[in-house]
């Protein structure tokens, strides 16, 4: 394909939809987060859309992303690259670069238009489709049933720490008689967990921690696992 055809073919889209002065509510397909003049780089940002730029979690290439939100309802309308993040762009944006230049670096406007746009890979763009996942867990899910009949129901935050701090017979309901320890009773950082074998430490190391990615959340459960008393914590991650 004659490459000054296809250049044009993709520039005509990106011309049409800066033409008009106004953020007119589209059809199909998401509002314009902003406008930038094709000639003198001139910025108009839509204020019904807010832009954050924040960073991925697909995996721990420290990639950085960018999420578009509705102002209005607070919902995600996408999420694509960081061009601050030099996993996303090259050359990417300064830190202290302001963000009329962020837009001006994913628009056609002159001099610095299609240059940089940041970018993320399949897993980075399929944040969406994590976030808006419909069988994605939102809420503490409590055992409905016996172990490994995947029976479970929905209970609120404010039952889950009762229940995992007090403990009892939390399943007496589906006719378990079990006493289960919450975390008061095993909170015991002097008293051996088995007076034969010292080793083992104090009854504080019966609670084991599994915790995360190292991306804040490993930290989080690192320092409760610490400063509950057990040295029985390690994490895990993806590629």
């Amino acid at each position: 394909m004659d490459s000054e055809f296809w250049y044009r073919m993709c520039m005509q889209p990106a011309a049409a939809v800066t033409a008009d002065s106004a953020f007119p509510k589209p059809k199909h397909g998401q509002p314009i987060e902003a406008k930038v003049d094709p000639k003198t780089g001139e910025v108009t940002v839509n204020e019904d859309v807010i832009v954050r730029y924040s960073s991925c979690v697909g995996c721990y290439s420290s990639c950085g992303n960018r999420v578009k939100i509705d102002r209005e309802t607070g919902r995600v309308l996408g999420v694509g690259g960081n061009p601050y993040n030099p996993a996303c762009a090259y050359p990417f944006l300064s830190d202290d670069a302001p963000l009329t230049e962020a837009y001006q670096s994913m628009s056609f406007a002159n001099g610095k238009g299609n240059q940089l746009r940041g970018t993320v890979c399949g897993r980075g763009n399929a944040t969406l489709d994590g976030y808006t996942q419909p069988d994605r867990i939102t809420t503490p899910l409590k055992r409905a049933g016996a172990r490994g009949e995947g029976k479970w129901k929905p209970i609120s935050w404010d039952q889950l720490i009762q229940e995992v701090t007090e403990g009892g017979k939390l399943f007496a309901e589906i006719g378990e008689d079990r006493e289960i320890e919450g975390f008061k009773a095993v909170h015991d950082t002097e008293t051996p967990m088995n007076a034969e074998q010292p080793s083992l430490g104090p009854i504080s190391n019966q609670l084991v921690m599994l915790g995360s990615r190292s991306d804040g959340r490993g930290n989080f459960s690192s320092r409760f696992s610490g400063s509950f008393g057990t040295i029985n914590a390690y994490g895990h991650s993806s590629s």
